[in-house]
């Protein structure tokens, strides 16, 4: 049925891109005129969901059978845009215009360079090997006598190290280019590209996938290992209250419950990588075995984490009877006759066998959930962030959310394994077996057929779920370390009422404790050079002491409260305290009247002809009388107005309720940006594709808008616990120092990216972004500390320009403006260009 391809006209174009990209991508087009005269051709123009069409595709598109399917096609690492564009053509030639008609067929095709493996894209393989990488045309036999009338290799920024047969340059400019205008010749492209591409290739081989985990692991130590400094550091503080007591022994305990959990979770991902579990495609089946394994650390780490959390006896009795179902197939697989490498083969297994896995994946995960509700929830309570109905939770409650939770991500991952087989598949036979092959009548000689391998690849997404789910959840503890760390804070606040400016701010193991809460909670998500986290443990210091050495920095008299009184040259803030805030506040808006009475005056607009400019001033420095600790007369630092040193206080009465209300700010002015980048991470060009075929793409956009907005919380909740202790008289400075903090590490990252040739189109907008809700922030905590003026104005625009006074406001409203239009730029740009390439291609059955 072939015959007829031998006068079909073919042109290839193969281009590999290696700029700007973690993994290289390949592109394929393949441009195919047939006649109509061949007998399959009118098959080409039906709608693309008929076996006609795919019968006749296979013939023009399809490669060697990959992963002993017997009469299913599927290339999981083969990725198109939209359907091929076919379409009717006339001969141009001179001599046949008219004559002759064609059908077109243009298939645009794309891959990422991963894997040490052979990538297949359209007509082309790619043989990569550790430092050479072999770039061959092999196309299918029924085209390969065609007219191959062009064929173009595009070898990238790396170049071509040796090129079989030769080739010339002509009008396709500086890339190779073939014109035999005859059959496909053996063309073989040899390239060395550059060591983090070759190496980004290898992640999932020994030992770079165990350097891989081994870092994640690290991050989650550092974390342990700082708090247990904390813990050490506690005891030598005096006089602790019954809260914090309480929310000593809760962070204790977490810190405990986190070094097991990750060693569970992390070290069984460490062992994988060191084994080399998922190198190698083609041993899918062989890598089924390792599935099972996470039915059991799942369940384990969701013990730990219930036994942490309280749950009561009935809650006990449920996480056994849920632990033993999910257990028991890992143990004892022969009891269902579960052997994991049939599992995930046609024809299957029994319904007992099924059964039993999908009562261990729910089981299992249901178990994670459960321990993770009940930890959240004793952490909140024990910290007043949640004040529950009952002491431990119910069981009924506990259930249910459980039930949601699994129910919305089964339906997720269900439907994103169907999407990704519709694509890997889309050449295969869906309703006739015997359609893979031409004319054929009767199926294959044992041959499966095609929904006996749709169902096999569910099974194999039902075997991996609980292991995927694992990894996921495994990424969010930072949550509730989190908590702990804002329990423990809360309590030791309670007891700062009144104090003084300097004895007011969080101190010693507390002071960590925020500083910690900003690599914890705040910072982004960064660390990883050539698809390697062997070093993101680093980024936990990277956020930590830039934050520290700007504190340490402003500790050197920098801040307004390091000012001296004029008298006695002792610090402002060693005698301002929150009683003195209805005063000060009573004179600092005498003060902004006196002024604007003298702004009048040069302008020769008094309001009274008696008023005299010398009165005004004597008033003026009247307002600026204090006292000292010592109770001896004296007056404020010459350059520190009164309305500054109302704005050190902050509107909180403690550094805790100034966190709270800079967190509490952060929520509206984030949510555009929140979405902004959501959209520009997860649902723009490529990186939609990925969220839509990764089994919880879908359920991460939402988590993902969650925890941005969590994470803009926590820099606000640092902000406002340190805004004593920040540079600055305004709340936009003491903002850009925090928003300084995180663009360091950013930077520092971004200058790695370029240095290695890799993407990274979403930090500017990420830093960009903190930065403008910080600096809102910081205005709404000054609009807020003089909140007891809104009856005299009418908005907050108008008390904004009376408390900045003309020349700061103007200052403010530039700065503004400046990150406006930086933010403007940044999107502009992201909207033009591709999104982000998928970091995880392959089919579920390589997880």
């Amino acid at each position: 049925m072939s015959q007829g391809l031998k006068t079909a006209e073919v042109e290839a174009v193969l281009h590999l891109d290696h700029d700007d990209r973690t993994y290289t991508k390949v592109v394929s087009e393949l441009t195919i005129r047939v006649p109509l005269a061949w007998s399959l051709a009118d098959g080409l123009l039906l709608d693309s969901r008929s076996d006609r069409y795919r019968n006749a595709m296979r013939c023009l598109v399809r490669g060697p059978a990959v992963r002993g399917l017997k009469g299913v096609e599927t290339n999981w690492q083969e990725w198109r845009a939209g359907e091929p564009t076919v379409g009717p053509v006339r001969d141009v030639r001179a001599a046949d215009r008219g004559r002759a008609r064609w059908v077109e067929v243009v298939v645009r095709a794309h891959g990422w360079v991963d894997q040490r493996n052979e990538l297949r894209i359209g007509p082309w393989t790619v043989v990569v090997g550790r430092a050479m990488w072999s770039v061959r045309l092999a196309p299918p036999e029924p085209i390969r006598t065609a007219t191959w009338q062009r064929i173009v290799v595009d070898p990238g920024s790396s170049g071509a190290v040796s090129v079989k047969p030769e080739a010339r340059l002509g009008r396709d400019g500086d890339r190779l280019a073939w014109y035999p205008d005859a059959a496909a010749p053996p063309i073989e492209i040899r390239v060395a590209p550059a060591w983090p591409r070759a190496y980004a290739a290898q992640d999932d081989d020994p030992p770079f996938a165990a350097l891989d985990e081994v870092g994640g692991l690290l991050w989650w130590l550092v974390l342990v290992a700082s708090l247990g400094c904390v813990l050490v550091m506690l005891p030598l503080l005096p006089r602790p209250n019954r809260a914090e007591l309480r929310a000593r022994d809760d962070l204790r305990g977490w810190a405990l419950v986190l070094l097991c959990v990750v060693s569970v979770v992390q070290g069984r991902n460490v062992h994988l990588g060191a084994i080399g579990a998922f190198g190698d495609n083609d041993k899918w089946q062989e890598q089924a075995a390792h599935a099972p394994w996470a039915w059991l650390t799942a369940a384990i780490a969701g013990g730990i984490l219930l036994s942490f959390g309280r749950a009561g006896r009935a809650v006990a009795v449920t996480v056994a009877l849920l632990g033993a179902v999910a257990v028991l197939p890992a143990l004892q697989p022969d009891l269902f006759d579960l052997e994991p490498k049939t599992f995930v083969a046609a024809p299957g297994p029994t319904d007992l066998t099924t059964a039993a896995v999908s009562a261990a994946a729910v089981c299992s995960t249901a178990l994670l959930f459960l321990g993770s509700t009940a930890a959240v929830r004793r952490l909140a309570a024990d910290a007043g962030l949640y004040r529950p109905r009952r002491t431990r939770p119910r069981l009924r409650a506990l259930l249910a959310g459980t039930v949601v939770c699994l129910v919305i991500l089964g339906v997720c991952y269900a439907a994103a394994a169907e999407r990704d087989w519709n694509r890997a598949s889309w050449l295969s036979p869906h309703i006739d077996p015997g359609g893979w092959l031409p004319g054929s009548t009767s199926p294959l000689p044992d041959d499966p057929g095609y929904g006996a391998w749709h169902h096999a690849e569910l099974r194999s997404n039902l075997l991996w779920f609980t292991h995927n789910v694992q990894n996921w959840w495994c990424a969010l503890l930072w949550i509730p370390s989190g908590l702990a760390i804002l329990g423990l804070l809360r309590a030791r606040a309670q007891d700062a009422t009144d104090a003084t400016v300097a004895l007011r701010g969080p101190a010693g193991p507390y002071r960590l404790l925020v500083l910690l809460l900003f690599p914890v909670m705040a910072a982004l998500n960064i660390g990883e050079y050539t698809a390697s986290g062997a070093l993101s443990w680093v980024w936990f210091f990277a956020y930590l002491l830039p934050l520290a050495g700007l504190l340490r920095l402003a500790s050197s008299g920098r801040t307004v409260g390091d000012k001296q009184l004029e008298n006695s040259g002792e610090p402002l803030n060693r005698t301002l305290r929150v009683s003195h805030r209805p005063l000060l506040l009573d004179r600092a808006r005498t003060y902004r009247e006196r002024h604007a009475q003298l702004r009048r005056l040069d302008h020769g607009q008094a309001d009274d002809a008696t008023v005299r400019r010398r009165d005004l001033e004597t008033r003026l420095r009247r307002l600026h009388r204090w006292r000292s600790s010592g109770g001896s007369r004296d007056h404020l630092p010459h350059d520190v107005s009164v309305v500054d040193a109302v704005l050190v206080l902050g509107p909180g009465d403690t550094w805790w309720e100034n966190g709270v209300r800079a967190a509490r700010f952060t929520q509206p002015v984030a949510l555009p940006l929140t979405a902004s980048l959501v959209w520009a991470n997860q649902l723009r060009g490529e990186a939609l594709t990925s969220t839509l075929h990764e089994r919880l793409g879908l359920p991460d956009v939402l988590l993902q808008f969650l925890l941005w907005q969590v994470g803009y919380a926590a820099a606000g909740m640092v902000l406002g616990a340190l805004w004593h202790q920040l540079p600055g008289r305004r709340g936009p400075t003491k903002a850009f120092c925090v928003a300084l903090a995180y663009a360091l590490p950013a930077g520092l990252f971004a200058l790695g990216n370029w240095a290695l040739g890799e993407e990274q189109t979403g930090l500017a907008f990420a830093v960009v972004a903190m930065l403008l809700v910080l600096t809102l922030t910081g205005i709404l905590m000054d609009l807020e500390t003089f909140r007891e003026e809104h009856r005299y104005w009418r908005g907050r625009i108008a008390r904004l320009y009376s408390i900045y006074q003309m020349r700061f406001f103007s200052v403010q409203v530039a700065w503004l403006l400046a990150q406006a239009a930086a933010i403007a730029t940044i999107w502009q740009f992201l909207a033009e260009t591709g999104g982000s390439p998928l970091q995880n291609s392959g089919g579920s059955q390589t997880p």
